[in-house]
């Protein structure tokens, strides 16, 4: 995850970083199955709704967000971009400010803590 921070054309300072999905397989740290059996195998009815626990349940991203996107935080502000723009960490100060400009703004959400 490389993370680039740059100033923009007014001065203030704004850092950028890919964010990826876990559970998607280009996110996917995980390359090997971990359930070996061991003993006895279990011998009912399989129960697992998907072959592989792995992979995100569709509809619990924001479409369009399933490959990744880039994170802009300016201050208060921050945007995502997506698709990720191919070699936007070796791009210009100035490509990355218009690419902030082309991101769309994201509502922080409050924690709602127990």
């Amino acid at each position: 995850m490389p993370l680039r921070t740059f100033e923009d054309s007014q001065g203030a300072s704004c850092s950028v970083w890919n964010v990826t999905p876990f559970g998607t397989r280009q996110g996917e740290r995980r390359t090997t199955e971990r359930r070996v059996a061991t003993g006895a195998v279990y011998a009912g009815p399989e129960r697992r709704v998907s072959r592989d626990r792995r992979v995100r349940t569709p509809g619990l991203m924001t479409p369009g967000l399933e490959s990744g996107w880039l994170c802009f935080e300016s201050g208060s502000e921050k945007r995502r971009l997506s698709p990720i723009p191919p070699g936007w960490d070796q791009a210009p100060d100035e490509e990355l400010e218009s690419l902030f400009h082309n991101a769309r703004t994201v509502t922080r959400r409050a924690i709602a803590l127990p």
